[in-house]
C-alpha cells in the first residue's frame, strides 16, 4: 500500500516549487511506495483433502482470513473371491480459517473449521456366498457408506502469506490435523432368500458394529497441502 501521507507532503512540495519556478521532480521521486501484508490473494494447491483453492483477506502482517473448497473423486475396484467391490469416494469439504502469523512473517498458526462432506460408498457385486459375522450369506446385493461430522475443527501449522509484503508471488504449505468424528457406518444387503431376509439384517448389523469400532482411528484427519498464490 503507498503511504499517502508521503505522497500529500512530496506533492506539496512540488507544487510550491513549481510556482517559484523550480522543477518539481527530485521531491516527487524521494516517495517510494511501499507493500504490506495487506488485500487479496487467491491460491490454488493440493493435498490430502483433494485439488483445492481459496480466497485469503489479509488484516495486517500478524492476521488473514482465508476461505477454501476442496474436492477429489475416485472409484476404485477390488476382484475378491465372493465377486467385485466397486468404491466411490467423494471428498469435498469447505473451510473457513485464521491464520495467525506470530512474528508477521511467513510462519502460521492456523485454526478454524470445515464443512464436510467428505464420504465412502461400497458395493459389492456378488456371485458367492458372503460371510457376515461368522456365517456365510448368500445375498443379490451388499451396499454400505461411511460418512462424517457435518462440522469438523481444525488446528495447524504452515508457512506462506498469500497477501505478503514479499512479492505478488507466494508458496505456501500446511499440516494439521481435521477432527471429522467418528465415521458413521451404514450398510444394507438384500438376501437371496426372502425368507432369510430377517437373519441377514442381524448378522449385518454385528458386522456394523465391529467395522464401526474399527473405525474409530478415521476421527482424526491429517491435512497436508502444497499450493502457489498471487496477490491482487
Amino acid at each position: 500500500m503507498k503511504q499517502w501521507g508521503s505522497l500529500v507532503i512530496g506533492g506539496a512540495i512540488a507544487m510550491m516549487t513549481a510556482a517559484q519556478g523550480g522543477s518539481a521532480a527530485p521531491a516527487a521521486s524521494t516517495a517510494v511506495p511501499q507493500d504490506d501484508a495487506t488485500g487479496v490473494g487467491l491460491s490454488a494447491k493440493v493435498g490430502t483433502l483433494g485439488v483445492g483453492g481459496d480466497v485469503t483477506v489479509g488484516v495486517n502482517e500478524y492476521l488473514g482470513f482465508r476461505f477454501e473448497v476442496n474436492g477429489f473423486g475416485w472409484n476404485p475396484e477390488w476382484k475378491r473371491d465372493e465377486g467385485t467391490i466397486n468404491g466411490d469416494l467423494e471428498w469435498l469439504t469447505y473451510g473457513a480459517l485464521v491464520d495467525l502469523f506470530p512474528a508477521g512473517g511467513g510462519f502460521r498458526i492456523t485454526g478454524g473449521g470445515f464443512l464436510n462432506k467428505n464420504k465412502v460408498r461400497l458395493t459389492a457385486d456378488l456371485n458367492k456366498q458372503v460371510e457376515l459375522d461368522g456365517n456365510d450369506y448368500s445375498l443379490d446385493n451388499l451396499q454400505g457408506e461411511a460418512k462424517f461430522d457435518d462440522l469438523a475443527p481444525y488446528v495447524g501449522i504452515g508457512y506462506g502469506n498469500a497477501v505478503g509484503s514479499d512479492g505478488r508471488w507466494h508458496f505456501s504449505c500446511d499440516f494439521g490435523v481435521m477432527f471429522q468424528g467418528e465415521p458413521k457406518i451404514s450398510a444394507t444387503a438384500t438376501a437371496s432368500d426372502p425368507s432369510m431376509q430377517g437373519v441377514v439384517d442381524q448378522a449385518l448389523a454385528r458386522e456394523e458394529a465391529k467395522v464401526q469400532d474399527d473405525a474409530r482411528v478415521f476421527k482424526y484427519y491429517p491435512v497436508i497441502a502444497f499450493g502457489v498464490s498471487y496477490k491482487f
